[in-house]
């Protein structure tokens, strides 16, 4: 036994100094492997990771401290650029760096910003600082908030964490200074641009006016609740105003530039209010758009119809006396007289060897580079854009001159694409880099960008956080706009109230880079992007500890229901009222055919039957009411019976003696389709004939009219036929065509007993005379029974002597 345990204790001791040798070989691997190796494998450590790994042993915490394998970590894993590619890639289009010392310092910055974007759960605070919509807003010292208004020429100022607007406005008229914030009695409506600036903290503002004024306030200490000292209120002089309203105003440090109607640009001096420069009159071209870069002593002016105008040789403090200054013209680069020439965005890059200018234009997919030399005078165009993505609704540059930076133009387009353009490099004229930021197709508004995120607002009301460097997806924020509810919704249909406008218009990144303020409307959204705990947001109770219920929660969410089922409903009693006002006319068209028992196209024919109708009923009108006269029917006696020609009748308004002479002026159709005298009507393609054979006084029935049985029914043509219905001859079938027929029944004239009707009589003249008729339409379809047997009855007796 006792060598037996001795056997197990040596076999123990050679098994676990084999063990501890293994992992003394395997930590020599790791430390003499090559340090570009080395640096491989950290590059796709994060920071936490890497400063755990400098704790571990000497070498690896000096491979640690050195500022390389945090920049290759840092490329490699933000840029996607591999320890092994040079740095000098397009893929460092969007790097930036917030702080210019070691690599260590950004990696550790970024990362903890990033996460703080990504994970915080710090809520919105949204605030009205204005009574209508916002026009612009600047960030202030101290996180506070200064908002214009054009409609109402006041700016706001308020505290966006808190929500808090302070007392009073800043007005443009310059009487009440900080007022008291009545938006009724501190207005002033003749207000066409605003500027907002600070210098330090105190706020600038410069007005434009619609008759060419242009003013400047200036609020020391602007966000102090406790000061109420009065604004410094200054108007330029009438002589220097613009000869038209004011179009654009901006601010270049301590002056300011303006835009006019007259196609001036004017260059002040805001402390002392007064213009210190003047360009040439251009009218009546517009100046809409004005950019500056006094530093260079650059000035450029966009006129409306497309043409820009560049100055140079501004110095930076302009003298009183004039100054020569060189003009270039760069005209519209777009020739298409249908397309928009109206130029949305205008900047000036003055940090390259000479400056250049971007510019954008309505409803298009492309824009523009200037390169001027102002030496010669000659301009160079060059041509950015991606038709594919839509027409660009809102542009962006980031100009710099800071060594391995490249400036970049952000664009977005009308599709909800975002793109970005390398503006250093001419010949690339398509996006670096490009992506759909809105699946559902809301156009860009607004866009920011300060190197570690990048901000999309759409016209929608959404706003969109992504990663400046990745270009992930970080966080959303919906509109700060409430929805309208069901008793809302009614009023802005029925038009009682304004239609707001839901996009975003204005996204302002505080320097600090946890800061984000979005304009929308008339409501100013805020949000901080506050510290994220180690562990992350994990809900971690007490053991033995029973949770508490969250009843607020619940009670939130209860409400929330009871008001997505309102919505619904009004939404659904919308879209029922929308489907009966769209098809309720076809349903009423359709149900009256349905008890006609007509289809669309009988419907079309009864119509134009109906239309026949009446114009013949005109016709038959006027034909009564020309009259008939009794010496129309004195040919009717002397006719021969063996060839009776009948003759039309007379429509002479002569007396009856020059009616008996008249020639005959026509014969008559065939029974197959007999005419018709005018008064006479016809039914089922008979003439009916009334009229008797006295000299004396000639009786006329009332025409009969009868009643469509289908829609396919198309009354006989008017035509004109004797007084009294002749038939002709009828023959044997043995007979020849042209024999006569002596002997035949029609050789007497069909006779009639007249038939007096009160309702139609003729005067002593000749002329007709038509009262009321008092004859139904059972006597009208009676008397036309009696005439049918008549005509049957002398047939039959033809027939029965021709066969005889």
């Amino acid at each position: 036994m006792l060598k037996k345990s001795q056997l197990n204790h040596n076999q123990f001791s050679s098994n676990k100094s084999t063990d501890s040798s293994t992992h003394i070989q395997h930590g020599l691997l790791l430390l003499h492997i090559p340090p570009e190796s080395l640096t491989h494998v950290t590059s796709h450590l994060d920071p936490q990771s890497l400063l755990n790994l400098g704790q571990v042993n000497a070498r690896l915490s000096d491979h640690i401290k050195d500022d390389h394998t945090w920049h290759r970590a840092f490329v490699y894993q933000l840029l996607r650029i591999s320890p092994e590619t040079d740095l000098d890639n397009a893929k460092s289009l969007l790097l930036r760096r917030s702080y210019l010392g070691s690599w260590r310092q950004e990696f550790i910055v970024y990362y903890s910003l990033r996460r703080r974007w990504e994970r915080s759960r710090n809520t919105t605070t949204a605030h009205v600082p204005l009574h209508s919509p916002v026009s612009s807003m600047h960030l202030m010292p101290g996180q506070s908030l200064i908002s214009s208004s054009l409609q109402y020429g006041v700016v706001s100022r308020s505290l966006p964490f808190t929500g808090r607007i302070l007392r009073g406005y800043l007005d443009a008229a310059g009487t009440a200074g900080f007022g008291i914030g009545n938006p009724n009695t501190e207005f002033t409506p003749n207000i066409s641009a605003c500027a907002l600036g600070s210098d330090g903290g105190t706020a600038k503002i410069l007005w434009g006016f619609r008759n060419g004024e242009v003013a400047f306030t200036s609020a020391n200490k602007a966000m102090d609740a406790g000061s109420r000292s009065a604004a410094k209120f200054s108007r330029c002089a009438v002589g220097e105003e613009h000869h038209g309203g004011v179009l654009d105003v901006i601010w270049d440090g301590a002056n300011a530039v303006t835009g006019g109607a007259d196609g001036r640009v004017k260059i002040w001096d805001s402390k002392k209010a007064r213009c210190v420069w003047t360009s040439e009159g251009r009218a009546p071209e517009e100046c809409i758009k004005v950019a500056s870069a006094l530093g260079r002593g650059v000035v450029a002016g966009a006129m409306r119809s497309g043409d820009i105008i560049i100055w140079s040789g501004l110095a930076s403090e302009l003298p009183a006396d004039p100054i020569h200054v060189d003009v270039v013209v760069v005209s519209c680069p777009i020739h298409d007289a249908r397309a928009s020439h109206e130029i949305t965005g205008l900047f000036i890059d003055n940090c390259g060897p000479s400056p250049s200018l971007l510019v954008t234009f309505s409803e298009n997919t492309l824009f523009y580079r200037f390169d001027v030399d102002f030496s010669t005078g000659a301009v160079e165009c060059t041509t950015f854009g991606d038709p594919a993505l839509g027409a660009i609704t809102s542009v962006a540059p980031f100009f710099t001159n800071q060594p391995g930076e490249l400036s970049l133009v952000v664009t977005g387009t009308q599709l909800g694409c975002v793109a970005i353009y390398d503006w250093t490099d001419p010949t690339i004229s398509l996006p670096t880099y490009k992506f759909e930021a809105y699946e559902d197709g809301a156009s860009v508004s607004a866009l920011a960008w300060n190197g570690l995120v990048l901000v999309t607002g759409c016209a929608r009301g959404t706003t969109k956080v992504w990663d400046a460097l990745t270009l992930e997806h970080l966080r959303t924020f919906p509109s700060p706009m409430p929805r309208k509810r069901a008793s809302a919704s009614i009023l802005v249909g029925a038009g009682a109230l304004p239609a707001e406008d839901p996009s975003v218009r204005q996204i302002v990144l505080g320097p600090e880079k946890e800061v984000l303020l979005v304009a929308v409307g008339d409501r100013v959204m805020a949000w901080r992007a506050g510290p994220v705990p180690k562990g992350g947001f994990k809900t971690r109770s007490a053991p033995g500890k029973k949770k508490e219920r969250a009843v607020t929660s619940k009670y939130h969410q209860q409400l929330e229901m009871h008001q997505a089922i309102v919505e619904s409903r009004h939404l659904l009693d919308e879209e029922s009222a929308h489907v009966q006002r769209a098809y309720g006319r076809e349903r009423e068209q359709r149900a009256r055919l349905e008890t006609l028992g007509l289809d669309e196209v009988e419907a079309v024919e009864y119509v134009l039957m109906l239309s026949r109708e009446e114009a013949i009923e005109r016709e038959a009108a006027q034909a009564i009411d020309e009259g008939v006269f009794e010496g129309d029917f004195d040919d009717m006696n002397g006719m021969s019976l063996n060839n009776p020609v009948p003759r039309r009748v007379s429509r002479s308004s002569s007396p009856p003696s020059s009616a008996a002479s008249s020639p005959p002026r026509s014969l008559l159709s065939p029974p197959s389709s007999p005419p018709r005298a005018p008064g006479v009507e016809s039914r089922s393609g008979r003439p009916i004939p009334r009229a008797s054979g006295s000299n004396s006084k000639i009786q006329v029935s009332p025409p009969l009219r009868a009643e469509p049985t289908e829609a396919l029914f198309t009354p006989s043509p008017p035509a004109t036929a004797p007084a009294v219905a002749h038939f002709p001859p009828i023959s044997s079938s043995a007979s020849p065509r042209g024999s006569p027929a002596g002997k035949s029944a029609w050789s007497t004239p069909l006779a009639r007993s007249p038939v007096p009707s009160p309702g139609t009589s003729v005067s002593s003249g000749g002329r007709v005379s038509r009262a009321p008729s008092s004859t139904t339409k059972v006597d009208e379809e009676d008397m036309d029974d009696d005439l049918r047997l008549a005509i049957e009855l002398s047939l039959a007796e033809a027939l029965s002597r021709g066969s005889s």
